[in-house]
């Protein structure tokens, strides 16, 4: 099964989230992601057979992080690929707990493929042509410095993703409490 390792965004925040989402909705070629699914990725682990779900669970019950607070603000995106919001507090703890994640994963054979960058994906573009690129990036310009609110992390989970043509679906296979 395929799986990950997230904070999934606070209800407040996911309601100021929203109205960015909003306006990617009006852009044939950019897929929003879905307000239930906004989560900050600590780590991509792929593919995971059946029989090392457990020991996956196991290892992640090990991190010790005391739960801290967060702040999102701003809106950026990977070359015009990815959109996302920037976490501008907090970061040096999220950036510590993704460490935790990956260190305790190690000895199981997972790698990250690329640095950790705090952020909350908020949507993808497929395919957009010129003119409508440019009226995106006029009706995104608000949300550059945009204040999405603050959350407390108490938690992280394992996440199961079943892709389906609609977008993924995601289910939470295991909650960890920070304390």
């Amino acid at each position: 099964m395929r799986l990950f390792v997230a904070v999934d965004l606070s209800d407040d925040v996911r309601e100021k989230v929203e109205k960015v989402l909003n306006v990617f909705k009006d852009f044939r070629g950019v897929k929003p992601v879905e307000k239930e699914n906004l989560h900050i990725t600590l780590m991509f682990l792929g593919e995971v057979p059946d029989r090392r779900v457990d020991v996956v669970k196991e290892k992640l019950r090990d991190i010790k992080v005391d739960p801290f607070r967060i702040r999102l603000k701003g809106l950026g995106d990977f070359n015009f690929r990815v959109f996302w919001i920037g976490v501008v507090e907090g970061e040096e703890r999220l950036n510590l707990l993704a460490r935790e994640v990956e260190n305790s994963l190690k000895s199981l054979g997972f790698r990250r493929d690329k640095d950790f960058v705090a952020h909350a994906t908020v949507a993808r573009v497929k395919k957009l042509d010129r003119s409508d690129r440019e009226k995106l990036v006029r009706s995104l310009e608000i949300f550059r410095d945009y204040e999405f609110g603050e959350m407390l992390v108490d938690n992280f989970k394992l996440k199961k993703s079943t892709l389906t043509s609609k977008g993924p679906i995601y289910e939470d296979l295991e909650v960890y409490s920070l304390e």
